[in-house]
């Protein structure tokens, strides 16, 4: 306890510009960078407990490779000597989802706490909040150096991460979500300087973000409760492939967000593909699925489904209720306290603009790139959304949906509520 505490007083927070970096290298690094590397072994812990894919000392490894997943840094793979051209590994690139939210959270929560000193001052306060990002980025690179993995069991000899982008990736994602922290703190004076507007629109586009990837994972469960036949499906491919299968089960638990994000893209319209070989293999979009393309029968096969296409009932077209209540929930948000109904909806609108952004940047970030397996694939495998295609959806969905939000009676209570916490 130190002895402000003692004291009964509260410690001022550092201005000074060598104290503020000083300070945000320590926030970033036990704020952020240690649970998150924490977190990386407990799952690299976990998928060696249920597969043995690996010898128990590469945990530690295989958990530091987990932790620069959080941010997407991508791997080169390199295939054994012999194996032939067209099939060899090329790279692994995915963010793992759940830490990625790790990531944003704390690293926003400590670019708060670093710049509560600059309330009234809101360029200072973001400079402040980002400070965090050398304490995350400069541990990630350090971890990055000793990364070399094997899977010969996949026909990769080599797996290294890229070490600039494991230093630039950090550096960039936890200073922008530090930056929003501090931006947090100096709202008020950000308002005054940039308008109401520009902030209300930033809120609303970020609500609407959340509440349609909440709601396209508790869509997804809801049609696994209610349809068998993929659940079916999934269950029998995990039974049958025995420990890798229950691998399979813990890394998709934290690609949740990742399959939340491509979900919440198709049910605005778009089209998720899966490429084999850069062929697409597996289409996925509101209204069935397509395999019936080049790898797709291999893989449709593999995974024990009864068929190569298949056709979704009626009643998933409830999908698009996904985007339009996230987005008429940003424009609630949006909206705030603003009296003025045209001023209301120009502010739902403008967040349908936000959201259209970060639609983009979630659909590419949920994106993932395998390397080849051995001789199974002729090339890499890609999953992911058409980013312009999505964009230009989400912009269609966020400003219809975020107007119609701002301008709808809301019980007093909920408007109350709708301004977001500080």
């Amino acid at each position: 306890m130190s002895t402000s505490e003692v004291a009964g007083t509260q410690e001022a927070p550092a201005t000074a510009p060598a104290d503020v970096l000083v300070s945000g290298l320590r926030r970033g690094a036990l704020i952020v960078f240690l649970p998150v590397l924490m977190a990386g072994q407990a799952l690299a812990w976990l998928t060696y407990a249920a597969s043995r894919w690996y010898h128990p000392y590469s945990w530690f490894k295989i958990g530091m490779a987990e932790t620069l997943s959080s941010v997407r840094v991508p791997f080169t793979a390199s295939a054994p000597a012999g194996l032939p051209g067209p099939g060899a590994p090329g790279k692994l690139v995915l963010a793992t989802g759940a830490l990625t939210i790790a990531v944003l959270v704390l690293a926003y929560r400590a670019g708060r706490e670093q710049a509560r000193a600059f309330e009234r001052r809101p360029g200072a306060a973001v400079l402040a909040g980002s400070a965090i990002a050398p304490g995350v980025a400069i541990p990630m690179l350090i971890i990055a150096f000793p990364i070399t993995l094997g899977f010969p069991q996949f026909g990769i000899e080599r797996l290294e991460p890229v070490l600039w982008q494991a230093f630039v990736l950090p550096l960039v994602v936890s200073g922008a979500a530090g930056a929003a922290g501090g931006a947090a703190v100096a709202r008020d004076a950000l308002e005054e300087r940039v308008g109401g507007r520009v902030v209300a629109a930033v809120i609303g586009g970020a609500t609407a973000l959340w509440w349609g990837v909440v709601g396209a994972f508790v869509a997804v469960l809801l049609v696994a409760a209610i349809s068998p036949g993929p659940t079916g499906a999934y269950a029998r491919f995990v039974s049958r492939t025995g420990g890798s299968g229950a691998a399979t089960v813990i890394e998709h638990a934290t690609l949740l967000p990742n399959q939340s994000a491509l979900i919440l893209a198709v049910a605005m319209g778009a089209h998720a593909t899966l490429a084999v070989g850069g062929e697409p293999a597996v289409v996925l979009s509101r209204e069935g699925v397509d395999g019936t393309e080049g790898a797709g029968v291999l893989l449709a096969a593999y995974a024990g489904a009864q068929g190569n296409a298949a056709t979704f009932p009626d009643w998933f077209w409830a999908f698009l209720l996904v985007p339009l209540v996230a987005t008429v929930l940003g424009g609630r948000a949006a909206a705030g306290r603003e009296r003025s109904r045209g001023e209301r909806a120009l502010r739902g609108a403008a967040g349908g603009v936000v959201f259209a952004v970060l639609c983009i940047i979630a659909a590419g970030a949920a994106s993932i790139e395998l390397p080849a397996w051995a001789e199974l694939t002729n090339g890499g495998a890609t999953l992911g959304v058409p980013l312009i295609a999505t964009g230009v959806l989400a912009l269609a969905w966020g400003v219809l949906g975020g107007a119609l939000g701002a301008v709808l009676p809301w019980p007093e209570r909920l408007s109350a509520g709708s301004a977001p916490p500080r």
